[in-house]
């Protein structure tokens, strides 16, 4: 009988040493993953609250809308409900632009702009979601990082 080879011995110390540079591979790269991740659920947060607030003045009736100080009364009421699920989601995140606009027959105007009802209430938001949660050595490899640009639009037919 042989006996067991001494070289099978030394490559037992090989797989520790690659499984600790594979980790430290992916432990560099979690940081992008968790920020990509929370971007994702901050647009989600963005989308819901811009179709409510685009509900909350699609269901707003006639009379009110058809008046331009109400109406506008309502469409501050919608930017508020924006501004406010932003905040929930991201606390440092400030809805840039929110605009409120009613699609009447011809062209997009204020709402309240003609006594008629609209066809269709839009809401367009912009807001951008600062990256200033990633450890400080990334901030330091990455400084040219900047503000991710998050865009949502809800357009929903005015029903009264």
């Amino acid at each position: 009988m042989k006996p067991p080879c001494r070289a099978a011995r030394r490559q037992g110390g090989v797989a520790a040493i690659e499984l600790a540079l594979i980790l430290l591979f992916f432990m560099a790269l979690l940081p992008f993953v968790l920020l990509f991740g929370r971007a994702l659920l901050v647009y989600t947060a963005l989308q819901k609250s811009a179709h409510d607030a685009a509900r909350y003045m699609a269901t707003m009736p006639l009379p009110q809308m058809g008046k331009f100080d109400t109406a506008s009364l309502g469409a501050a009421l919608a930017r508020e409900m924006v501004a406010e699920a932003m905040a929930e989601s991201w606390p440092d995140i400030n809805p840039a632009w929110v605009n409120v606009d009613c699609v009447y027959a011809d062209d997009s105007y204020a709402c309240g702009s003609y006594a008629t009802a609209p066809l269709q209430v839009r809401i367009k938001v912009t807001a951008d979601m600062p990256v200033d949660f990633l450890p400080a050595l990334t901030r330091k490899w990455l400084p040219q990082l900047a503000p991710i640009p998050l865009r949502a639009n809800a357009t929903l037919r005015y029903v009264h």
